[in-house]
């Protein structure tokens, strides 16, 4: 029977003492994702996201609690054989190719060696790294060896992906396409434990949000659960005058021009006089939706709140 749960966490918890001081970087967390699930884990540094990680492959034990993949324990090595890990800073020898490198891994992993070099090429190709894979890892930027990073730990055919931010110290064109190749392994059917800083990649991609703060899981849930619905509301028309927009802008927050559309946002005291304006310059109203909060919003709501139980949904 497959397991329900691809990572289970019930009271995790790691203490460090340093000189007779105590800091708890993770305090009980209880964590439930489900196999074929995408999940961010995002919080601001030091909240306990690369620790988590670390409990969870057993890279350090937990001073109490315990965490189990698809079932087993952490702390069994065979806990690990459905997993692919990338850390948030890659070290790989700058000389060997990313082809030579993902062969290594690939015999680390197990792979039987009349299938190794296929699982290799489906790595480079899922990774998007295999237009690269002849160049040494040395003179591959930054975005490339992220890709190779990911490469390495798909090369094991792994169900369970835990990547650690893996958009770290990338521009904004490489972050677009890890986006893209993240949201091609979940359609492949990866289940993913992402932890992240960039939130607009986190709300794009993931089915549920964790969040943490100062070792204390304070919410999660769905991105459309953790954020709310505010007093600011988008309307978009067609064929709106010069006249209509003057008046627009006497009334609301802001208007501007998109192609043939004049977008505006008002708040839904003023929301009736705007509509009224549009109608009134005998112009076509395309949409009027409400605006939500950013995920960043909603995460520095929730950091500031006062210490509660956190806010979970069922899968």
């Amino acid at each position: 029977m497959q397991a329900q749960w691809a990572i289970r966490t019930e009271g995790l918890t790691k203490v460090y003492t340093l000189r007779k001081q105590t800091h708890t970087a993770v305090h009980d967390l209880n964590l439930r994702i489900a196999d074929g699930e995408t999940v961010g884990f995002i919080g601001a540094n030091g909240a306990g996201k690369t620790t988590t990680i670390k409990m969870l492959l057993h890279f350090i034990a937990p001073t109490r609690g315990q965490a189990w993949l698809y079932d087993i324990p952490c702390e069994q090595p065979r806990a690990r054989q459905k997993v692919g890990y990338m850390p948030e800073q890659p070290y790989f020898p700058r000389y060997l190719t990313p082809r030579e490198l993902l062969s290594a891994h690939a015999a680390l992993a197990g792979v039987p060696a009349r299938e190794a070099k296929h699982r290799v090429e489906v790595a480079l190709e899922l990774a998007r790294a295999d237009t690269f894979a002849h160049r040494p890892i040395g003179k591959l930027s930054k975005g490339m060896t992220q890709r190779v990073a990911l490469a390495q730990a798909l090369v094991g055919d792994p169900q369970l992906l835990i990547l650690d931010e893996p958009a770290s110290g990338l521009d904004p064109v490489s972050r677009v396409e890890m986006r893209n190749v993240l949201q091609a392994l979940k359609e492949h059917g990866k289940t993913i434990f992402l932890s992240s800083h960039h939130l607009g990649e986190v709300e794009l991609i993931c089915d549920r949000v964790a969040i943490i703060h100062r070792g204390h899981l304070l919410a999660f849930g769905t991105p459309q659960e953790l954020t709310q619905q505010t007093d600011r509301y988008v309307i978009a028309a067609e064929n709106a005058s010069p006249d209509a927009e003057r008046s627009l802008r006497q009334t609301c927050t802001s208007v501007r021009r998109d192609g043939e559309q004049l977008v505006a946002v008002t708040d839904g005291e003023r929301l009736y006089a705007a509509v009224e304006v549009l109608q009134r310059a005998n112009a076509r109203l395309v949409s009027l939706n409400q605006q939500r909060e950013t995920l960043e919003e909603a995460l520095r709501i929730v950091q500031n709140a006062p210490a509660t139980p956190p806010v979970e949904k069922a899968a």
